[in-house]
């Protein structure tokens, strides 16, 4: 009864979060185009134009789905909007080259300007994004800018025309450059409570944003409608969460026989996993090298932490598993599961899920280090506990923290803590469940492993 209550609410909630996300851009026009090797999303409002267009620019390590909600507001709000995915991110496969960012920015500005449905274009970024369209700005005055949580105002002169939002949670160097833009003469404005991602969705960003560019272009302004498409994301993923407890118990069929070969550790995880990512991160100080293996910008530094915290944890339990089948295809048909619940949401709203290339290459090597990583975790002890898995993977997350903070690891992890606090131990509950269902460690490992490689690889710029 209690399974089939969790199935028909997780159902619930993935219908009416998918139904949210995809009823977003009901009524406006979608597009794809390419523009110089550029991918290029079009929203526009039905009908013929001419419109007022704007460049929306992701930031590191976002894509043009992710700024998929700020193209919707424009677009209600009459605009064609034009939404690239730059070098190195979502369903562009050239490397990342910060130095051609506003060359590229300009370039779509340029085929917008041609376009027979264009009457003005302007300009607005997000973090890398908003350095790309303030440097662009600076080679064509006439483009009106806004510009979202910009890294740096070093760089800044008095001659833009141009706006800055920063969120009052973010890291202080975006506070600081909001604050020197000011000091420029430019407007500025805090968005209350947002940090450096739901700055994004927030509808105070929305209706400064959009309200400033119409007064730029001399449009009359209309309220805009909040985003409700991250309600929706998290309704699917609470639903598919919900969803994974009976569909482990239907596809692990029974308690198997224990396969491990050794004792079990005498470290609990609490402990062993912090100790393991500390000698992770000296040894990833000391030979950085091991970091780009994988060509990937950040996910190549995580896939060797992860491979070296899993070889660490290995070496502290020294215990090996003799598989047996049932539990591996257990394993293999659950992590499918993550990974295709992760995955359809996100290309819906918020990721490029884009698997091609080398982002396919680096995306298998992501999933050999934390298959090995969450094996050798649960290879620990024999007694698989939520509160140990959720404790360690936290405290693990602190220590990535750490490690950014002292400069021995990237410090755009710090931007992505919160996500990372939250993805970590979610998809640890996973491997526990299973291996709870199945006596072994390797089947939850398999049921995790998918879904965490899917996010880094999707997430992160090809180097």
């Amino acid at each position: 009864m209690r399974q089939r209550l969790l199935a028909s609410l997780g159902t619930l909630l993935v219908v009416v979060g998918l139904l949210v996300i995809t009823r977003a851009d009901a009524g406006l026009v979608r597009e794809r185009a390419s523009v110089d090797g550029i991918p290029v999303s079009v929203l526009r409002p039905a009908g013929e134009g001419p419109f007022p267009a704007v460049v929306v620019v992701h930031g590191f390590s976002g894509s043009s789905r992710l700024m998929d909600g700020i193209g919707i507001a424009f677009a209600e709000a009459g605009w064609l909007a034009a939404l690239p995915d730059l070098p190195g991110h979502g369903a562009n496969t050239e490397p990342l080259d910060d130095a051609d960012l506003p060359r590229d920015v300009l370039d779509v500005a340029d085929w917008l300007d041609e376009r027979a449905d264009v009457e003005q274009v302007a300009l607005l970024g997000h973090s890398m994004g908003a350095g790309a369209v303030t440097e662009a700005a600076d080679q064509r005055r006439q483009l009106p800018v806004a510009a979202l949580s910009l890294p740096s105002a070093d760089d800044l002169d008095g001659g833009l025309e141009a706006l800055f939002l920063v969120g009052s949670a973010e890291p202080a160097r975006f506070g600081r450059a909001a604050e020197e833009a000011a000091e420029l003469g430019y407007p500025t404005e805090t968005v209350s409570g947002a940090e450096h991602l739901s700055i994004l969705f927030r509808t105070q960003t929305l209706q400064t944003s959009v309200g400033w560019l119409d007064d730029a272009v001399g449009r009359t302004s209309a309220p805009v409608a909040a985003d409700w498409r991250l309600l929706g994301v998290a309704a699917t993923y609470l639903g598919s969460a919900l969803l994974f407890w009976p569909l482990s118990s239907w596809v692990v069929r029974g308690r198997g026989t224990p396969a491990m070969r050794g004792t079990p550790s005498r470290v609990p995880p609490w402990v062993a996993l912090p100790i393991a990512g500390l000698v992770a991160g000296g040894i990833l100080a000391v030979v950085p090298a091991l970091g780009e293996l994988v060509p990937l910008l950040v996910g190549g530094y995580l896939a060797a932490f992860f491979a070296l915290t899993g070889l660490g944890l290995h070496l502290l339990g020294r215990r090996l598993e003799r598989p047996f089948v049932a539990p591996v295809v257990s394993g293999l048909v659950l992590g499918a599961y993550s990974a295709l619940a992760v995955a359809v949401p996100a290309q819906l709203a918020w990721a490029q899920v884009s698997l091609t290339g080398p982002r396919a290459l680096a995306a298998a090597a992501l999933a050999g280090a934390i298959a090995l990583f969450a094996w050798a975790e649960l290879a620990l002890t024999d007694r698989y506990g939520y509160v140990s898995v959720v404790v360690s993977r936290l405290l693990l997350t602190g220590v990535l923290a750490g490690l950014a903070v002292v400069g021995a690891a990237p410090g755009f992890l710090l931007l992505l803590l919160p996500l990372v606090a939250v993805v970590l131990p979610w998809f640890g509950a996973y491997g526990v469940r299973v291996a709870r269902l199945s006596s072994s460690p390797l089947a939850g490992s398999l049921a995790q492993t998918p879904a965490l490689a899917l996010l880094v690889a999707v997430t992160t710029p090809l180097a």
